[in-house]
């Protein structure tokens, strides 16, 4: 049986006020406008990176003389045309027409669950370059470098794909974690 207090205290409790956490949509889609933001000036960035490296890279093989090293180049500028196809692809599996057929908050989601898991592939991009990184090396071995330069090469090499990987998880936690308070609130 309830007591008076127990009584007592059940109807204050109903009584209070409640505070709603539900996000409102005008934040969430300053959050989205953000989002598009930052990755629209990305994919600038890299498509004026991407240009400078085929440009480097077909330079490289008109005027390098080892076969290995052009051999390596040129698996270096495949590379980099798939992973911007890749990428490409990606970014396309959502079209911007989604946009009238969802509400803001399940399309925000939609775009940070899509990152997400473009960037928790990170593997899928730099494992294509490991041959030519691996040709233009190894001929850098065969030629006047001395063990220690070649050494230190690799060693750039590895910690290079190393931060980038480490880069691409910590982008895919942020975006989880995006993705958690989206969906607690």
């Amino acid at each position: 049986m309830e007591s008076n207090a127990d009584t007592e205290v059940l109807r204050l409790w109903e009584q209070q006020s409640r505070e709603e956490q539900i996000t409102p949509p005008g934040e969430i889609q300053m959050k989205a406008e953000r989002l598009d933001a930052k990755a629209r000036r990305w994919r600038a960035a890299t498509a004026v990176l991407l240009v400078l490296l085929l440009i480097k890279g077909a330079a490289e093989v008109w005027i390098q003389e080892g076969i290995l090293e052009r051999a390596g180049d040129l698996l270096l500028m495949a590379a980099l045309v798939y992973a911007a196809y890749r990428y490409r692809k990606q970014r396309l599996a959502a079209p911007p027409g989604a946009l009238g057929t969802t509400n803001c908050v399940a399309f925000y989601r939609a775009e940070l669950v899509r990152q997400r898991d473009l960037s928790k592939d990170g593997w899928s991009f730099l494992l294509p370059f490991v041959p030519g990184m691996a040709l233009v090396l190894l001929d850098g071995g065969l030629g006047t470098r001395s063990t220690g330069q070649l050494i230190a090469l690799v060693a750039c090499a590895v910690g290079l794909f190393l931060v980038i990987a480490w880069w691409n998880a910590h982008t895919a936690r942020t975006l989880q974690d995006d993705v958690d308070a989206l969906d607690a609130s």
